[in-house]
């Protein structure tokens, strides 16, 4: 199943198109590092005001459809 993740911090939000093997559930901690490329990791990191830069919580979980069918979007919370 394709999903959504949304790395939100104080000033942007970043989508990312990726398939994981599970679902995370709210307030799970998702290691961003193993999810994005390096230069993608470095502009979350740059529009967040306090972030370790290698983990995220996830502050919500939500199936959505689109013309392609069904998918999950992620947001996921970058800062400490």
């Amino acid at each position: 199943m394709k999903i959504k993740l949304i790395f939100s911090t104080e000033t942007k939000d970043t989508e990312q198109w990726t398939d994981l093997p599970f679902i995370p559930r709210v307030n799970e901690w998702i290691n961003v590092v193993d999810i994005l490329k390096k230069e993608e990791l470095v502009q979350v990191w740059q529009s967040a005001q306090s972030w370790s830069g290698t983990r995220g919580t996830v502050q919500s979980v939500e199936y959505r459809y689109d013309d392609q069918g069904f998918f999950v979007e992620i947001y996921v919370w970058c800062e400490d």
